[in-house]
């Protein structure tokens, strides 16, 4: 048994240091240096963007300032002075955006001006707090203060004793052991917050005041780009205090993919050009398996990846213990994508496209949830969530961790599969829409010899990306109206279960392996099965973090386990019916058939139908 594993070993190394010497090949000669040059770039603006040593936004607005208004000195405001009326005119023909005249500042009703009127007042705010510390005493001029004091769990609470930080087990010794949402503010001068000094006018607090005064002034007028935020025990000023919005911190966390999703281009790159040369099949007809081909090409790519994430991490003063588990899967993720992107289509302008279009859905399925960071337990859709908590200095729960990067990696399990499976040189090679090329992978994942567990197992597995969808949804459908809210993520569950689950079948009744009805309802019964094992296992990891609401309870059917399945297999029978009655082009309307069976039913489990 160990002969063939070394030779599987040794097949994969070998293709590895193939791929890598093509790679490498690539970048000679002035293609090396403006690889070099561009890099450099996006470590120059990383650099400024993090250190905001540089303001990009120089005379971004124009004000007009009366004889006796305010000296403005920040460099976004272009200052003109001019006169009350000639103020007033150019203000109305759009010449300035804000004028002020000696009692008040006037702006116009567009959105432009009233961008400058509110940069304006936060930058005058910022002056006055800035002169009042100037012309008084530190303890007079912010005499409110709150100490930030964390709750310590409770011995017997079932949370605490049930979920561990993954910081905690890398033995983190930055993790707070802590409770990171719950503070207790003191305010001056009843509570205990300043200590008592023995000399008068001063204050054991007066230290953390004065350095959160020179953090604001450094700030040139610019929110603060770092991840800190109040740790326990210390001291802060709400008038000196930044909002906590994410959107920083989801920034940094990006830095992470925007180079793994280059690494990838290359990698759906390399396989697209040996696979329009045809140097796959010949490597088919080696002594390789697709397995190994697929593995030893991805394998380069996945170490350039990994010291991507060091890197960057490195460079953002980040945990690499910590931020390797969590950006992995979404490298292995990004990965999985491009794979099959690369072994689907056959024309590099087919591939361009779909590698753009790629590039578009992760982007918003990873940045998206985590700007709810904070604010709703939907951010955990995303691992984005978790770096922005690293940088932040909290900790996570591991089912937190496995909410976010468990259906990351069954995808990339998934596409190893499939990509195993349909290596073959008729797939690869053939011109067919996308349709029919999705259709093939199905038919050609399926084992013959074993239709009812093959089923069975093709709806199981296709419950990774299901779920990513209908997560998705919801963080989507959360900005609107509840009625609309809710209308659209039921269409948008229901229409990838129902294809999730017919799919397989469908291309079993095409391809005329299934005819008779027993067959058919067999199959329907396997494939409703898959599904609601794997619909409820994610779902019971989706509740340990997200709150049950109407939302999560019209897509996963909460409560018994009899009436989903059969639900599941009713709405999967009909449409598999349908389409053996019509034949395959009738499939959509079979779908919508189905989808709507399946919609009612999910009204009636939220009560909104009767």
């Amino acid at each position: 048994m160990k002969q063939p594993v070394i030779f599987a070993i040794r097949n994969v190394l070998t293709i590895s240091k193939r791929e890598v010497t093509r790679f490498r090949s690539r970048f000679t000669g002035r293609s090396r240096l403006v690889l070099l040059t561009i890099a450099a770039i996006c470590l120059l603006i990383t650099y400024i963007l993090y250190h905001q040593d540089f303001v990009l936004s120089k005379g971004l607005y124009t004000v007009g300032v009366s004889s006796n208004g305010p000296a403005i000195t920040d460099s976004r405001f272009k200052v003109l002075p001019l006169d009350v009326e000639r103020g007033r005119m150019m203000l109305q023909n759009k010449a300035i955006d804000i004028y002020i005249d000696p009692d008040d500042a006037i702006c116009r009703s567009d959105q432009r001006s009233q961008y400058a009127a509110g940069a304006l007042k936060q930058y005058l705010e910022k002056r006055e707090l800035t002169r009042i510390a100037s012309e008084y005493e530190i303890s007079q001029a912010f005499p409110l203060r709150i100490e930030i004091n964390h709750l310590q769990a409770r011995a017997g609470d079932v949370e605490t004793q049930t979920q561990m930080s993954l910081s905690d087990i890398l033995g983190l010794a930055e993790a707070p052991a802590q409770s990171p949402t719950t503070a207790e503010p003191t305010e001056l001068p009843s509570g205990a917050v300043p200590a008592p000094s023995p000399q008068p006018g001063t204050s054991s607090t007066d230290a953390a005041v004065r350095q959160q005064l020179s953090d604001f002034e450094g700030q040139n007028g610019l929110p603060e780009f770092k991840a800190e935020f109040a740790s326990d025990k210390d001291i802060i000023v709400p008038s000196l205090m930044e909002p906590p919005i994410p959107l920083a911190q989801v920034i940094m966390a990006f830095l992470y993919v925007v180079p793994i999703l280059f690494v990838s281009v290359f990698f759906t790159g390399s396989f697209m050009e040996e696979k329009t040369n045809r140097k796959l099949i010949i490597l088919l007809s080696a002594p390789v398996t697709p397995f190994q081909i697929i593995l030893g090409k991805m394998l380069p790519y996945i170490g350039y990846s990994i010291v991507v994430i060091i890197a960057v991490t490195l460079l953002l003063r980040g945990n690499v213990l910590l931020a390797l588990p969590i950006f992995i899967p979404v490298m292995l993720f990004i990965l999985s994508i491009y794979l099959m992107v690369a072994l689907t289509y056959r024309t590099f302008k087919d591939q361009t496209f779909f590698s753009v279009l790629a590039v578009a859905g992760i982007t918003a399925y990873l940045v998206a949830p985590a700007m709810f960071s904070g604010v709703s337990d939907l951010s955990y859709i995303s691992p984005l969530t978790l770096a922005v908590q690293m940088y932040r200095g909290e900790s996570f729960s591991l089912t937190q961790y496995f909410l976010s990067t468990a259906p990351m990696y069954l995808v990339f399990f998934l596409a190893l599969f499939v990509g195993k499976r349909i290596f073959n040189e008729e797939y690869l090679t053939g011109f067919k829409p996308l349709y029919a090329k999705f259709g093939e992978a199905i038919y050609l994942a399926i084992n013959r010899n074993h239709l009812h567990l093959s089923v069975f197992l093709l709806s199981l597995f296709l419950i990774p990306p299901v779920f990513m969808l209908q997560l998705s949804s919801i963080v989507v459908a959360s900005n609107l109206p509840m009625p609309f809210a809710l209308a659209a993520v039921l269409v948008m569950s229901v229409i990838t279960e129902e294809i999730a689950k017919s799919s397989g079948i469908a291309t079993l009744l095409k391809n005329k392996v299934v005819k008779s009805l027993k067959q058919i309802l067999t199959l329907s019964f396997m494939s409703a099965l898959g599904f609601l094992i794997g619909e409820k296992l994610l779902l019971y990891l989706a509740l340990f973090v997200i709150s049950e609401s109407v939302f999560t309870t019209a897509i996963f059917s909460t409560g018994l386990l009899v009436m989903p399945l059969m639900m599941h297999f009713i709405t999967t029978s009909m449409v598999c019916l349908m389409t053996a009655r019509f034949g395959i082009k009738y499939y959509p309307a079979a779908l919508i058939a189905g989808s709507v069976i399946h919609g009612l039913y999910n009204l009636y489990v939220i009560g909104a139908i009767l």
